[in-house]
């Protein structure tokens, strides 16, 4: 992980890799075929557990995702190659050995959407939420969120909140990803600072870290998702964020 980069992945470290999936367009009987045959014996394992079937799906599918976006990003490496580990906080990275070239990546799922991106940066990170109604979205919010997001929450009518509430929510999912500390990091010492399409970030005192650095984008997949990436690589004005086709539409190979 530590070698020096190839030049084309010098290239590739310029930008973020993003790619999305719904559910809905996406699985396929050939396209979960294909993402199966790639996972590890212990990710079968863990799909395998799941008792809805569509929860198995959607894990099968971000996970072979993952493997066929690195392998676009490092094509040396075949998808079902790619063996990954974690830290003291959970936070997955790819094994020692897996590649000679410095790769990161952030994969998030929800409800009928997964999405992941690949980077040559480690601070970066990517959250995508199904954006619905919930009866304890107050609650989430008075516990989660800084004073500051409360109060930019306080006066919306009820739709305007549930679309705000998810724009923060995932925009707080990207950075703790980017971080790459869990909730090891508290959700309620940093705020999101939200006006119009500018988005910013401040922190309390319990977090030491630049905002200046900081650079955030967000997106909707679907008129019922929204995806929030985080760039903590302090490139003025971000990386440019490339998004890449749905690697399995023409017929990559999982060998």
């Amino acid at each position: 992980m530590g070698q020096r980069a190839s030049p084309q992945l010098q290239i590739a470290g310029r930008k973020i890799e993003l790619c999305v999936g719904l559910l809905d367009v996406v699985d396929t009987p050939q396209a979960y075929e294909m993402c199966l045959a790639t996972l590890s014996s212990m990710e079968r394992q863990r799909a395998a557990r799941f008792v809805h079937r569509r929860h198995q799906r959607e894990y099968v599918l971000a996970h072979g995702l993952l493997r066929f976006a690195l392998s676009n990003f490092v094509p040396e490496v075949v998808p079902s190659a790619w063996s990954f580990t974690t830290d003291r906080f959970g936070r997955p990275f790819i094994a020692a050995g897996a590649t000679a070239e410095t790769v990161h990546f952030s994969l998030s799922h929800t409800d009928g959407c997964v999405a992941c991106i690949v980077s040559a940066h480690q601070a970066v990170g990517v959250d995508v939420e199904r954006i619905r109604q919930r009866a304890d979205m107050q609650e989430v919010a008075c516990s989660m969120f800084s004073p500051g997001e409360i109060e930019a929450l306080r006066d919306l009518a009820p739709r305007d909140f549930v679309d705000r509430f998810f724009d923060h929510w995932t925009l707080k999912e990207a950075y703790i990803k980017a971080k790459g500390r869990g909730l090891d990091l508290p959700l309620d010492q940093f705020s999101m600072l939200i006006s119009g399409r500018k988005i910013g970030i401040g922190f309390g005192p319990g977090i030491a870290d630049d905002p200046r650095r900081w650079h955030f984008t967000q997106s909707s997949p679907s008129p019922m998702h929204r995806l929030a990436i985080a760039d903590g690589t302090g490139t003025a004005g971000g990386l440019p964020v490339l998004r890449r086709p749905w690697p399995l539409a023409s017929g990559a190979s999982a060998a």
